[in-house]
């Protein structure tokens, strides 16, 4: 279910089109990534325009163009744009498959009243069903697949700009209407990117990305915190009565070393939940394994001198313990665990969805020096799993074992 259009054409050649695309990028602001058979062009968080060629066998000389769009869940908004800017890039268009029939009218709040908002009132409907069975934890709406699973929290739906109860939307819906609710879950809802956009495109930021942790830690955090700032504060600028989240960026301001601008005086964003999936534990997914992390936890591949390496997790901003995987692919039915020597302790071996897991920890070092490591091997069908630990208190032994026993694989 989502709303979007698709382009088909010809072009004489495929460099001018590339080019043509970068001035949009560059007159835009917009991102771009661009091939031999294909560009990317990045309007907005959650809004993209695909665009690929191939050669006309019927026209030697010449190529076929599909541009292809999901507008959904960014927004009317960035409909609009999209449709723009594929226009913009000299598609000698033979079909346009436009799913709200804009491209036809050109009315933008046709647009909206007729498509966007009735396919978000689809969405509350969705949830209602959803949680009326019985048990049912949490759903997610819109969201990106390639992404962690943040914390489930029963009963609520993830979507890119927030957590919300069933409550949380029909009472926005009930209280204040469509264009309310419209206004927390479009990224681009309106015309411009005014005020109400880059307000959101910081929530988004908030939400999804953010790790909050200070922007010292790596140039990827300095770049999503000082992202956050400078939208919120160009949002502010623009429409200083519009709602923010002045205790999120309070926060993200102490995290950067910055002296607050926004003035607390103005009407505070409410969220029925704190803001920031990473703020909790998430759940990531690697080869038929999935595993929870602490939030803040930021990803590196580790590479050896050898050429190979492992995966590896940590928050070095708190001196968190490390964490490391290996993954191999046997050509068995099923991998074995490999023989332990005894020298682990408290060696544990247990089940889990659709596998077998083993872990034990030992102790190395002397005197100052001493730190642990937690060993674990998982079993998931024909994937083996080599996953350590490396912590230097004994009070986080717990709290690793506990995520260790949160381990699932998936069947492929």
């Amino acid at each position: 279910m989502s709303l979007g259009f698709h382009i088909t054409g010809r072009i004489d050649e495929s460099d001018g089109l590339v080019e043509r695309a970068k001035a949009i990028a560059k007159e835009s602001g917009y991102g771009i990534a661009a091939g031999e058979e294909g560009l990317c062009i990045r309007l907005c968080p959650m809004g993209e325009l695909e665009v690929v060629w191939s050669k006309d066998e019927q026209e030697p000389g010449r190529w076929l163009v599909e541009a292809d769009c999901q507008t959904t869940p960014a927004g009317p908004g960035f409909h609009k744009a999209a449709l723009e800017a594929a226009e913009h890039l000299g598609i000698e268009v033979t079909e346009i498959d436009d799913e709200t029939d804009y491209v036809n009218h050109r009315n933008f709040r046709k647009m909206q009243e007729e498509h966007f908002f009735p396919w978000l009132k689809t969405l509350v409907q969705i949830c209602r069903k959803t949680f009326s069975e019985k048990d049912y934890s949490q759903i997610s709406l819109c969201w990106d697949t390639n992404l962690y699973q943040p914390e489930d929290v029963a009963r609520t739906a993830v979507t890119p700009l927030g957590r919300y109860s069933l409550e949380n939307m029909e009472e926005i819906l009930d209280k204040q209407g469509i264009e309310a609710l419209a206004e927390r879950f479009f990224l681009w809802k309106n015309i411009e990117r005014d005020a109400l956009f880059f307000r959101n495109r910081a929530l988004y930021a908030l939400w999804v990305q953010c790790y909050f942790v200070p922007s010292s830690r790596s140039e990827n955090d300095k770049r999503i915190n000082e992202s956050i700032l400078e939208d919120l504060e160009r949002a502010y600028r623009m429409e200083p009565e519009l709602p923010f989240p002045y205790q999120a960026y309070q926060e993200i301001c102490k995290l950067d070393g910055r002296k607050p601008f926004m003035s607390k005086a103005g009407t505070e964003y409410v969220s029925a939940f704190p803001i920031g999936y990473r703020k909790g534990i998430v759940t990531l997914s690697i080869a038929n394994l999935h595993f929870c992390l602490p939030g803040s936890y930021q990803y590196e591949w580790e590479e050896y001198e050898d050429g190979s390496g492992v995966h590896l997790w940590c928050d070095d901003s708190v001196n968190s313990p490390i964490w490391r995987m290996s993954i191999y692919h046997t050509n068995g039915p099923q991998a074995p665990f490999s023989e332990n020597d005894g020298h682990l302790k408290g060696l544990t071996e247990e089940d889990i969805p659709n596998g077998r897991i083993c872990y034990g920890w030992e102790r190395y070092g002397k005197k100052k020096d001493i730190y642990y490591v937690m060993e674990c091997e998982v079993i998931a069908g024909d994937f083996y799993y080599l996953i350590t630990v490396t912590y230097t208190r004994t009070e986080e032994k717990e709290g690793i074992i506990a995520l260790l026993r949160r381990v699932a694989a998936v069947q492929k």
